[in-house]
């Protein structure tokens, strides 16, 4: 019995060890391999024209880090002067007949639809190919009858072709045969005037931009009455069940609008639906949801009916911070960041308690310095861990990460310097001068390789 006792005792030790093992294992150089990945966002979007017929589109957006850029040749006649290298891109999409198959090399369906979109992307500098915040995007679309679809896409970038994962693949499609079922589609923002509505497709997949306000169009059941549209906040996991209700807005004449079909257009780049209001026909809600408010989470959205329980329909969607500073992907690394400007005593106040108490400590000592409090976003807090992210890409050596070099720190802590100075004095080593409004800051080099440590503060 006692060495029952003692093996329970020693495998609770130690699983509580390995917890703060891995705990301790994540990294800020862990967490920048798993962050820094290429993007690119797909999706499709069904608006019906009446019971029998929809307008079907499939549209993606490729980030210029996603896409390989080639240098320009010689021969090549480029659109400007200026730019330097290229990239040819190319999406294929077909569309079959049925349900997707239940594997790869199932019998093929029957092919109803196949078009392909291309593009030539240009830019002037190799930063520019390894840019998160430039994109190419388009979309590819047809007229289907009522059914059930599903449709393969086939990306061709710099001439080597990639299909999509097994998940693009097949994917169903409904067209509304009959006008009792809900949807819900993404804007960047819409607009009314006249008799005339236009829409800017809000084109990352199920992911809204965490600190912006977007819109929603919803597709109405047709008799449905008494409506109201929730935004609940998830929990983490794949089963979480909706939470706090963020948003809350009941359907109203004012927000009711008609139409029947609507045009899906590319316009100065963007993404667009275009409609003509009329007195009937399919029924819709537009609503603009107040994102800058909510937290960077996952959420759902839910239409409800007054008397139900259960949603006519949902949708989950993520918050996305797409410059999001590699640090806040992760608390523990987060919190140990925080050692530049804080006591050691401070430090371990905070790292100190549960998960929960020491997110809530992280919270508060940073909603305290919040020079926005009346928004959800930071910007003090994303400053900060954004000049650590600086400070690795710019100061890093083989030996030391940048953040935790005197030049690293002292980005962390004054920002960018009015101006830099680098000496080259004979017959001795290397300097620079950072100067600011209240200070000046000499370093000097230490090897060839960049290295430098702060000799003066003046």
């Amino acid at each position: 019995m006692q060495r029952i006792l003692f093996l329970l005792a020693a495998l609770l030790f130690l699983s509580i060890f390995d917890a703060e093992a891995q705990r301790r294992a994540t990294t800020y150089e862990s967490l920048l391999q798993r962050t820094d990945q290429p993007s690119s966002y797909i999706d499709h979007i069904v608006i019906p024209d009446s019971d029998s017929t929809a307008q079907f589109a499939v549209f993606f957006r490729l980030d210029y880090d996603f896409v390989p850029f080639l240098r320009k040749r010689p021969e090549m006649t480029a659109p400007t002067p200026e730019s330097q290298y290229y990239a040819p891109v190319r999406m294929g999409l077909e569309v079959f007949q049925g349900p997707p198959p239940s594997s790869r090399r199932s019998a093929s369906a029957p092919s109803v639809f196949r078009d392909t979109w291309q593009d030539t992307v240009w830019v002037e500098t190799f930063d520019d190919t390894k840019s998160r915040f430039d994109y190419t995007q388009g979309f590819v679309g047809t007229t289907l009858n009522s059914g059930e679809y599903h449709y393969e896409l086939q990306l061709s970038r710099a001439g080597s072709v990639r299909e999509q994962s097994s998940t693009r693949r097949g994917v169903s499609i409904p067209v509304y045969s009959e006008l009792e079922s809900a949807a819900f589609y993404l804007l960047s923002d819409f607009d009314q005037t006249g008799n005339q509505f236009n829409a800017t497709l809000l084109n990352y997949g199920s992911n809204v931009l965490y600190g912006q306000d977007y819109s929603l169009l919803v597709k109405l059941p047709e008799e449905a009455d008494s409506l109201s549209l929730n935004v609940h906040l998830l929990g983490s996991g794949s089963n979480a069940e909706p939470g706090t209700v963020r948003f809350s807005e009941e359907i109203s004449d004012e927000n009711i609008i008609y139409f029947n079909g609507a045009e899906i257009e590319s316009v100065d780049g963007d993404i667009t639906i275009g409609a003509t209001l009329a007195d009937e026909g399919i029924r819709y809600a537009a609503i603009r949801i107040p994102n800058q408010d909510f937290e960077n989470s996952r959420y759902r959205i839910r239409l409800m009916q007054e008397g139900k329980e259960e949603p006519i329909a949902e949708r989950t969607i993520n918050s996305q911070w797409i410059d999001m500073p590699v640090s806040l992907y992760n608390l523990d690394v987060a919190i140990n960041m925080m050692r530049f400007i804080i006591s050691d005593s401070e430090l371990r106040r905070i790292n100190s308690g549960s998960t929960s108490e020491r997110e809530e400590k992280f919270r508060q000592f940073w909603a305290e310095r919040d020079p926005t409090p009346e928004t959800e976003f930071n910007e003090l807090m994303a400053e900060y861990y954004s000049r650590i992210d600086h400070a690795y890409r710019n100061f890093s050596s083989l030996q030391t990460p940048g953040y935790e070099t005197d030049q690293g720190k002292a980005y962390i802590l004054y920002g960018a310097p009015d101006n830099i100075e680098r000496r080259l004095p004979a017959n001795a080593p290397t300097r620079e001068i950072w100067e600011y409004p209240n200070r000046t800051l000499i370093f000097e080099a230490t090897t060839g390789f960049g290295d430098f440590r702060l000799v003066s503060e003046s």
